[in-house]
């Protein structure tokens, strides 16, 4: 049989494209390698956001429609994705000041109309230490609240997504390893794979969809055409502590000193979760990543939550 979509992935991408192709009527078939959502979806940060940080780079249109499918989940799944509030302390020595911030904030509330989240606060350097009386306060200038979307086990998300995806007519199958593209006339036709039970299969498409993640460009080699390297891969390191006496009751957003790096603290699963972004990288794609014990200074994260991991380290 012919399928109309082939997709190789069964993450978040893979599984949102299979529910919106099967409930259009197409005869689709999603591949996937291993479990559903267990690769970088489970590894994620967890947050649906519109990209606050895009309006720097003036990609208005991905920070609307980013926001508009935020709005869309918050409607359609009340169960898994939730509302969450962002704090962002003001330091004097930050490169965005308390104006440039305000902007960003009456910018991404415009961008969003018609959501159903409140609109931001600017907070005063008092009433930011009364809320959260565990940031330094040394050269606070304030801060601003806005809200984005948490959910929190985005398995379940992309669990929900393939059993609609079923319901629809959809084939699923994982554990299932593609070994080929097939092409015809420059184009590709179809997959060749092995499935769970070590049988090699073939599935001719009109449509094959690569949505393996940071395996993309993997998956592209096993084929005759020359495709250039499509993603390099960044290395985010997750801190989970249990949560303590004063620990923030929504998430704070914060830069490091050192190099600007984004820090997230972000409370999940009755925890913790500090999120940073490490250096690219060249080479993570076919090999097992070690875990990396990450060197963290008090003075560069400014929120002394941080300090609980130098305990669990010392444990």
């Amino acid at each position: 049989m012919v399928r109309d979509v082939v997709i190789i992935g069964g993450g978040i991408n893979g599984a949102g494209i299979a529910r919106d192709a099967a409930m259009r009527g197409l005869k689709v078939l999603l591949i996937e390698k291993g479990e559903l959502g267990c690769a970088t979806t489970s590894a994620s940060t967890r947050l649906i956001h519109g990209g606050l940080r895009y309006l720097e780079h003036f990609e208005f249109g991905l920070v609307r429609e980013s926001l508009r499918e935020r709005e869309i989940l918050l409607k359609i799944a009340p169960d898994l994705v939730r509302p969450l509030a962002i704090t962002i302390p003001i330091y004097k020595q930050n490169k965005r000041g308390r104006l440039t911030i305000r902007a960003g904030m009456n910018l991404y509330d415009l961008l969003s109309w018609g959501k159903s989240l409140p609109s931001h606060q600017m907070l005063s350097r008092a009433e930011t230490l009364e809320r959260w009386p565990g940031l330094n306060p040394e050269s606070l200038l304030g801060s601003a609240l806005y809200y984005d979307a948490q959910v929190e086990f985005p398995e379940r998300l992309v669990v929900a997504n393939v059993q609609s995806a079923r319901e629809c007519g959809a084939e699923v199958l994982t554990h299932a390893r593609v070994t080929n593209l097939a092409v015809e006339g420059g184009k590709v036709s179809g997959v060749e794979f092995v499935s769970e039970d070590g049988q090699k299969q073939f599935a001719e498409a009109s449509v094959v969809i690569n949505a393996a993640g940071p395996w993309i460009d993997l998956v592209l080699e096993q084929t005759l055409i020359k495709s250039p390297r499509l993603i390099g891969g960044t290395k985010g390191s997750h801190i989970v502590v249990a949560s303590f006496p004063g620990a923030p009751r929504n998430a704070i957003y914060l830069e490091a000193r050192s190099d600007e790096r984004p820090i997230f603290i972000i409370p999940w699963n009755k925890r913790l979760e500090h999120v940073t972004d490490n250096a690219e990288l060249q080479h993570i794609l076919g090999n097992w990543m070690r875990l990396n014990v990450i060197r963290v200074s008090l003075w560069t994260v400014q929120w002394v939550a941080i300090a609980t991991y130098v305990l669990l380290k010392a444990r």
